[in-house]
């Protein structure tokens, strides 16, 4: 198999969405799934940026 820098940065994002899914951490695309409120009573504990820089990963819990 032919290794390339696009090949290197695809598996890199699929190792990291892996790992964070893992975690607990939800993938957003838009503000809008992240403003939209559906889970109210919750706050954003922690946000990652992707490693691509198109995604951002939330991870939310309830409010202290």
């Amino acid at each position: 198999m032919k290794v390339t820098d696009r090949t290197r940065r695809v598996l890199a994002f699929r190792r990291e969405k892996k790992r964070l899914l893992a975690l607990g951490y939800r993938q957003h695309e838009t503000d809008w799934e992240i403003h939209r409120g559906g889970k109210s009573g919750q706050i954003i504990l922690d946000a990652v940026i992707s490693c691509d820089g198109t995604y951002v990963y939330t991870k939310i819990g309830p409010k202290p």
